[in-house]
Protein backbone atom coordinates (compact mmCIF):
# COMPACT_ATOMS: atom_id res chain seq x y z
CA UNK A 1 0.00 0.00 0.00
CA UNK A 2 1.51 3.22 -1.26
CA UNK A 3 -0.82 6.07 -0.06
CA UNK A 4 1.91 8.50 0.72
CA UNK A 5 1.68 8.47 4.33
CA UNK A 6 5.22 8.21 6.36
CA UNK A 7 5.74 5.16 8.34
CA UNK A 8 7.76 4.97 11.78
CA UNK A 9 10.87 2.81 11.03
CA UNK A 10 13.21 3.26 14.08
CA UNK A 11 13.76 5.47 17.20
CA UNK A 12 16.35 7.75 16.30
CA UNK A 13 18.43 6.46 19.10
CA UNK A 14 19.19 3.39 17.11
CA UNK A 15 20.23 4.73 14.39
CA UNK A 16 23.83 6.11 15.20
CA UNK A 17 26.16 8.25 13.33
CA UNK A 18 27.63 6.77 10.10
CA UNK A 19 25.59 4.18 10.25
CA UNK A 20 22.75 2.09 8.11
CA UNK A 21 19.72 -0.22 8.68
CA UNK A 22 17.27 -2.36 6.53
CA UNK A 23 13.56 -1.92 7.77
CA UNK A 24 10.50 -3.51 6.03
CA UNK A 25 8.31 -0.75 4.78
CA UNK A 26 4.98 -2.17 2.95
CA UNK A 27 6.40 -4.82 0.71
CA UNK A 28 9.80 -2.64 -0.03
CA UNK A 29 13.47 -3.33 1.65
CA UNK A 30 14.61 0.35 2.39
CA UNK A 31 17.80 1.28 3.42
CA UNK A 32 17.69 3.38 6.30
CA UNK A 33 20.75 5.37 7.56
CA UNK A 34 22.87 8.38 8.99
CA UNK A 35 25.77 10.01 7.11
CA UNK A 36 27.59 12.68 9.05
CA UNK A 37 24.37 13.42 11.23
CA UNK A 38 22.00 13.56 7.60
CA UNK A 39 19.92 10.98 7.54
CA UNK A 40 19.12 9.07 3.97
CA UNK A 41 16.35 6.70 3.02
CA UNK A 42 16.97 4.20 -0.09
CA UNK A 43 15.82 1.34 -1.89
CA UNK A 44 18.17 -1.62 -0.54
CA UNK A 45 18.54 -2.81 -4.06
CA UNK A 46 22.03 -1.76 -6.12
CA UNK A 47 20.48 -0.26 -9.63
CA UNK A 48 23.34 -2.17 -10.99
CA UNK A 49 22.59 -5.75 -10.63
CA UNK A 50 20.45 -5.86 -7.20
CA UNK A 51 22.60 -6.87 -4.52
CA UNK A 52 21.93 -5.69 -0.99
CA UNK A 53 23.35 -2.18 -0.63
CA UNK A 54 23.04 -2.77 3.32
CA UNK A 55 26.49 -4.99 2.84
CA UNK A 56 28.15 -2.39 1.31
CA UNK A 57 30.47 0.37 3.15
CA UNK A 58 30.54 4.30 3.41
CA UNK A 59 33.17 6.31 0.82
CA UNK A 60 32.69 10.08 1.61
CA UNK A 61 28.89 10.46 1.14
CA UNK A 62 28.64 7.18 -1.42
CA UNK A 63 27.42 4.11 -0.26
CA UNK A 64 30.00 0.97 -1.83
CA UNK A 65 28.15 -1.62 -3.61
CA UNK A 66 30.30 -4.93 -1.56
CA UNK A 67 29.97 -6.90 -4.99
CA UNK A 68 30.79 -4.76 -8.04
CA UNK A 69 32.65 -1.92 -6.16
CA UNK A 70 29.50 0.89 -7.66
CA UNK A 71 29.56 3.72 -5.55
CA UNK A 72 26.24 5.76 -5.31
CA UNK A 73 25.73 9.43 -3.60
CA UNK A 74 23.27 8.62 -0.29
CA UNK A 75 21.97 11.78 -0.99
CA UNK A 76 21.43 12.72 -4.41
CA UNK A 77 21.33 8.63 -5.74
CA UNK A 78 23.09 9.79 -8.46
CA UNK A 79 26.31 6.59 -9.45
CA UNK A 80 28.97 8.72 -8.77
CA UNK A 81 32.10 5.99 -9.92
CA UNK A 82 32.68 2.54 -10.79
CA UNK A 83 35.58 0.45 -10.84
CA UNK A 84 37.01 -0.45 -13.32
CA UNK A 85 36.01 -3.83 -15.37
CA UNK A 86 40.00 -4.51 -17.20
CA UNK A 87 41.09 -7.35 -15.47
CA UNK A 88 43.97 -7.50 -17.56
CA UNK A 89 45.53 -5.90 -21.24
CA UNK A 90 44.07 -8.05 -23.07
CA UNK A 91 40.57 -8.55 -21.71
CA UNK A 92 37.69 -7.59 -24.15
CA UNK A 93 34.41 -7.00 -22.60
CA UNK A 94 31.63 -9.17 -24.02
CA UNK A 95 28.92 -6.59 -23.46
CA UNK A 96 28.81 -3.12 -22.09
CA UNK A 97 25.23 -3.36 -21.64
CA UNK A 98 26.03 -5.21 -18.47
CA UNK A 99 28.04 -2.24 -16.62
CA UNK A 100 24.91 0.09 -17.39
CA UNK A 101 23.40 0.87 -14.48
CA UNK A 102 20.25 4.06 -13.34
CA UNK A 103 20.91 5.67 -9.96
CA UNK A 104 19.71 4.91 -5.95
CA UNK A 105 15.91 4.85 -6.01
CA UNK A 106 15.42 7.92 -2.91
CA UNK A 107 12.54 7.89 -0.59
CA UNK A 108 10.99 10.58 1.49
CA UNK A 109 12.53 10.91 5.08
CA UNK A 110 12.25 12.74 8.45
CA UNK A 111 12.75 12.60 12.19
CA UNK A 112 10.34 14.07 14.62
CA UNK A 113 9.49 13.08 18.20
CA UNK A 114 12.87 10.72 18.47
CA UNK A 115 11.17 8.83 15.46
CA UNK A 116 12.21 7.77 12.11
CA UNK A 117 10.18 7.87 9.26
CA UNK A 118 10.24 7.51 5.55
CA UNK A 119 7.95 7.54 2.95
CA UNK A 120 7.96 5.66 -0.06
Amino acid sequence: MNDGYYRPVCRSDELKDDSMRVFRVDSTDVLVGRRNGKLFACNNSCPHRGASLSKGEFKDDNIVCYMHGYEYNVFTGKLENMKSWKKEETWVEQNPEWRKSGDLVLYEIKEHGGTVYVRL
